[in-house]
């Protein structure tokens, strides 16, 4: 399943460029779908009978809104899928989980083309009621192996009465900043770039195609998937904690160009390991889910330099370096983040 959908999806991106580069006209999911129908009836091409033809059908819709993200400007070029990088493929009906057990850990999941079913741990307790949508499986770099289950279930969304509004500056030397003074640095990485460089020129001196190789990619894999791990670990405990300890009706960011900020060559490196966007994202769904509004204010509005005492825009205060400065209006001293913060609160009430 993971190789026809990958070969599906690489050879349907051929076929657009060919299309484009001989015919100058874009081809779409439509033309795909007839072609496939064709391309298993072919004896070469015989095999592809063998997975679920909703399943091959998914990997030509992905492929189609790749290709809309990127005439929206929204991602880069399709790109081709190699067999050693993360691998997937989507079942999107005709799917039964079965739990065994009092306590609800293990289990099977049976889909379509698959002779038996595929034991599975639990990691998440499901909902009492809920229908299954789609299920996805992956398969990871270090030949892990994961299915991601999309569940519809009758819950009860949670609104906040509250007309609070909490305001989060994002940073480099502290992550997180809230408003109330608060704040939140992700873990160290730079500790681990030493051993990253060591384990990329050791792969770079093996010989392709060798067992050797295979091994130092493993080891690479792995640590690259530690660091990983680390970040999106950090990443949920601290969004949680900020929507379940902040009682409040709304939660503003800065609307960050975050593309733009990366062309800084001083920077980039240390925003690149803040990972804000992601940071946003899940603040975002878990902040929904209790009924609190997510708001992105203007990236231009000048939060670090204005005084959230007295309005005063210090121009000074665009060096990166004041941490810290004191009014010329009305004499208060403020923290360059802190006051960040509580000026984006100010800003979104």
């Amino acid at each position: 399943h993971f190789g026809a959908t990958r070969f599906v999806l690489n050879f349907f991106l051929n076929y657009s460029n060919l299309v484009y580069e001989k015919l100058n006209r874009p081809t779409g999911y439509h033309e795909w779908a007839k072609l496939l129908t064709r391309l298993k009836k072919c004896q070469k091409y015989s095999w592809l009978k063998e997975v679920n033809s909703q399943t091959l059908q998914q990997s030509l819709k992905d492929l189609d809104n790749a290709f809309k993200k990127f005439f929206r400007k929204q991602a880069k070029y399709p790109r081709f899928k190699k067999k050693k990088s993360r691998q997937t493929f989507r079942v999107p009906q005709h799917i039964q989980l079965y739990i065994k057990g009092d306590n609800k850990k293990y289990g099977y999941i049976f889909v379509p083309k698959f002779r038996e079913g595929i034991r599975v741990r639990v990691h998440r307790n499901l909902p009492e009621q809920f229908v299954i949508k789609n299920v996805t499986f992956k398969k990871t770099t270090t030949n892990k192996y994961y299915v991601s289950i999309v569940v519809e279930t009758p819950g009860i969304l949670l609104r906040s009465n509250s007309t609070e509004v909490l305001g989060i500056d994002l940073g480099i030397k502290h992550s997180v900043i809230l408003s109330t003074g608060q704040k939140y640095s992700m873990p160290d990485l730079s500790k681990f770039e030493k051993r990253l460089k060591r384990l990329y020129r050791s792969l770079s001196k093996k010989q392709k195609g060798s067992r050797n190789r295979e091994d130092a990619r493993l080891r690479l894999a792995r640590y690259i998937e530690k660091i990983s791990n680390i970040k999106e670990d950090w990443i949920h405990k601290t969004t949680h904690k900020i929507v379940s300890e902040n009682q409040v009706g709304k939660i503003a960011v800065e609307n960050l160009n975050i593309k733009g900020m990366l062309r800084n060559h001083g920077l980039a490196k240390h925003i690149q390991q803040q990972s804000w966007y992601k940071f946003m994202t899940t603040l975002g769904y878990k902040a929904k889910r209790l009924g609190i509004e997510l708001v992105k204010i203007d990236r231009f509005f000048a939060s670090s330099q204005t005084c959230s005492i007295c309005g005063y825009k210090n121009e000074e205060v665009k060096k990166l370096r004041i941490r810290k400065w004191t009014c010329p209006n009305c004499g208060t001293v403020h923290d360059r983040d802190i006051n960040a913060a509580v000026n984006i609160a100010q800003y979104a009430q």
